[in-house]
């Protein structure tokens, strides 16, 4: 789980040389990279091949766009990137990382108060870069609600919320295949705050993966309403390599995250 790819790392956030070095080890290291496509199909196979893993994006920011996916694209790794449509800028096709572009992006913080002051269009990615990623096969964009708002703490009534997330990711979901001409299938939980009600709401509306912010690895045998996810963080090679022996071995992973979580 990722959310920036730029020069202000954090626990979020990956600077630009550390985030290639892990992409790189990834290549090296023969791991296959997933789409959801991808991942529902090996759901319904029922068997994991070895050395998969996926790459996931939330928010839509465009560093994304100008810093991780020419990364990306140059490693042959695929990744999905949960966007945020109330946030998406409607037009726009900027300069990348490889096309020349050495501008400092905003940390998240600045993101966050970009947003706030109406200037969002600035750091978020548009849906012209989106249609451009999905399609080069390299990123699948999925969705993380359209207005990203904490649903059970502007509610007091139960069935006002459950009507309100339903609303939400319907015009989320509705969006991205309107925009993108693709079948939008998977939901990634703002701040990780869901309920049983609310996977009942979004498997309503037509999702079919549900991404959490559990962390922990994930099997065949685990649900796709509650996918697991491991933040990456600023890491440099050692870390990143522990992240990979942990967490490719469920047992381990199980354990490691009873001791730390």
């Amino acid at each position: 789980m990722y959310h920036h790819v730029n020069a202000r790392g954090s626990f979020i956030s990956v600077d630009v040389g550390r985030f290639e070095q892990q992409m790189r080890l990834l290549q090296r290291m023969g791991y296959r990279t997933l789409d959801t496509t991808d991942l529902l199909e090996i759901a319904a196979q029922g068997t994991t091949p070895q050395r998969c893993v996926m790459i996931t994006f939330d928010d839509g920011w465009l560093d994304n766009y100008v810093n991780a996916y020419p990364i990306l694209k140059k490693y042959g790794h695929k990744a999905v990137i949960f966007v945020v449509t109330s946030w998406v800028a409607q037009e726009g096709l900027r300069q990348r990382l490889d096309e020349g572009f050495v501008t400092p992006l905003p940390s998240h913080k600045e993101c966050v108060r970009m947003l706030e002051e109406g200037s969002g269009a600035h750091c978020m990615l548009s849906w012209q870069e989106l249609r451009q990623m999905e399609l080069s096969g390299v990123i699948d964009v999925q969705s993380h609600t359209h207005t990203h708002v904490r649903f059970d703490k502007l509610y007091e009534d139960n069935n006002t919320t459950l009507a309100h997330l339903h609303s939400d990711l319907q015009r989320s979901r509705g969006l991205i295949q309107e925009r993108l001409n693709k079948d939008c299938l998977c939901l990634c939980w703002p701040w990780g705050v869901y309920d049983d009600q609310w996977i009942a709401t979004a498997t309503e509306v037509g999702f079919k993966a549900l991404f959490t912010t559990h962390p922990g690895t994930n099997t065949p045998q685990d649900s796709l309403l509650r996918i697991n996810r491991l933040v990456i963080g600023n890491v440099g090679e050692f870390a990143f390599r522990k992240k990979l022996f942990i967490h490719s071995r469920p047992w381990l992973s199980k354990a490691y995250v009873r001791v730390f979580k």
